[in-house]
């Protein structure tokens, strides 16, 4: 578990507002200097290189990603990541081979689907694309359906 959690939910808050300098910084911060359990730095690794993303640093995105799969070589949204990369590096068929992978590694990865759709219907294979993004829809309101339900025990 995460000992700084206000560091660690500040970092959250900023890469969700679009903030990625903040949010780098911060999770640069919580890897730093601390003896983590792998998950949780498999987790801010991912992250950090999402922040990277945004800030146009896809070098070091790309080495983060690729650090937390050292530590954990099935973690799906990591995986997805680098397909991302190379969804914008126009590597059609390197993004469609990450994101299956994804796949495999957690069928529930909603964003893998989504980004999967996205690259068959660049690919040409719309009929591929359109069973993607209908999965990753149904996987969304799964889990937006599940937290919801939490959020009703809670109260």
């Amino acid at each position: 578990m995460i000992r700084d959690e206000g560091l660690f939910a500040c970092a959250l808050s900023a890469l969700h507002r679009g903030d990625f300098s903040t949010a780098e910084t911060a999770f640069t911060s919580l890897l730093t200097g601390r003896q983590l359990p792998p998950a949780d730095r498999v987790f801010l690794l991912n992250k950090r290189g999402v922040a990277r993303i945004g800030l146009q640093q896809p070098g070091g995105a790309r080495a983060d990603f690729e650090a937390a799969l050292e530590l954990n070589p099935s973690f799906a949204p990591a995986i997805a990541n680098l397909g991302n990369l190379q969804l914008e590096a126009g590597d059609l068929d390197g993004a469609i081979a990450a994101y299956e992978r994804a796949i495999a590694c957690d069928t529930d990865c909603a964003v893998a689907y989504f980004n999967l759709g996205v690259a068959y219907k660049r690919r040409g294979r719309v009929a591929d694309g359109v069973r993607a993004l209908r999965q990753a829809q149904r996987l969304e309101a799964r889990a937006n359906a599940a937290a919801s339900w939490r959020r009703a025990r809670r109260r």
